[in-house]
This record gives C-alpha cells, sequence and structure tokens, in this order.
C-alpha cells in the first residue's frame, strides 16, 4: 500500500526543506502538501464562519495560497513528483491536525521553525503541537 505523506507548507526554507525530506523519505510515497492561512495574521475574510460546508480551497486568501502551491508545484518538478495539495483557514497546528485526523494519513512531515524563547513558551510552535497531538507519526525537519 502507498503510504500518504501530509507536508505542512508556508513557504518558508524549514518547510520547503520538510518537503524535500518527505520526498526522499517516501519515494513511492502519495504527498499532500496543506497549506493553512493562518487567521491570526490575515485582517478580514468574507464569510469564513458561515462557509464551514465550503470546500478547503474555497475558504482561503487566495494569493497567500496560490503563492505556496506555486513554490510547492516549482519543488515537485525539479525532484520529477506529483504533489496533491489543499489549503485551509484557520489556527496551522489545529487545522493541520483536523486534516490528518479526517483524511487518510499515514505519516506528517512537517518543518520546524525557529521561534524561541518567550514566544515559543506563549504560542507554542506549530511543529511541537503536532508532534505531541498528531495520531500518526511525526518527522520533523530542520
Amino acid at each position: 500500500m502507498t503510504p500518504r505523506v501530509l507536508v505542512p507548507f508556508d513557504d518558508s526554507e524549514p518547510a520547503a526543506d520538510a518537503l524535500e525530506y518527505a520526498f526522499d523519505l517516501f519515494p513511492d510515497g502519495d504527498v499532500v502538501v496543506l497549506t493553512v492561512i493562518d487567521t491570526a495574521s490575515v485582517s478580514y475574510i468574507p464569510n469564513a464562519a458561515g462557509d464551514a460546508g465550503a470546500s478547503d480551497d474555497a475558504r482561503t486568501g487566495p494569493s497567500e495560497a496560490t503563492a505556496d502551491r506555486t513554490a510547492t508545484e516549482t519543488i515537485a518538478d525539479e525532484r520529477g513528483r506529483d504533489v496533491e495539495t489543499r489549503t485551509r483557514t484557520g489556527t496551522p497546528a489545529q487545522e493541520i491536525l483536523e486534516y490528518v485526523e479526517r483524511n487518510p494519513i499515514d505519516h506528517v512531515v512537517i518543518g520546524s521553525h525557529g521561534r524561541s524563547g518567550v514566544a515559543r513558551i506563549v504560542l507554542g510552535s506549530v511543529a511541537e503541537v503536532v508532534v505531541r497531538h498528531s495520531p500518526v507519526p511525526v518527522t520533523v525537519v530542520r
């Protein structure tokens, strides 16, 4: 059975490294790239609360999601791989964990982010929350 691997992607260097690592770690795996538009960083999202039944792509900030898709497709093309892309709107860690719980995902490969000190204590890192609460194995790439 072909493993399905989720790679959360935010167009950062650690996220790009995680995507490349996922391709290496799972050469025959189906890779799903998930972009989460963080509602804390977006000033206005029309109808985000009212569209609970909308598709993932219908609930996004279009320009941010498009930029992330372009970046993932570029990395995938360089590796000769195909990726499935999904976009969600909300709190990144929560949306990643919800996606894992509701979809057939066997493994998560996530980039570590350099949050440290008080910000890490107060906010927590997305990778740390995913590692602590994921129902599937998680690989963190630094």
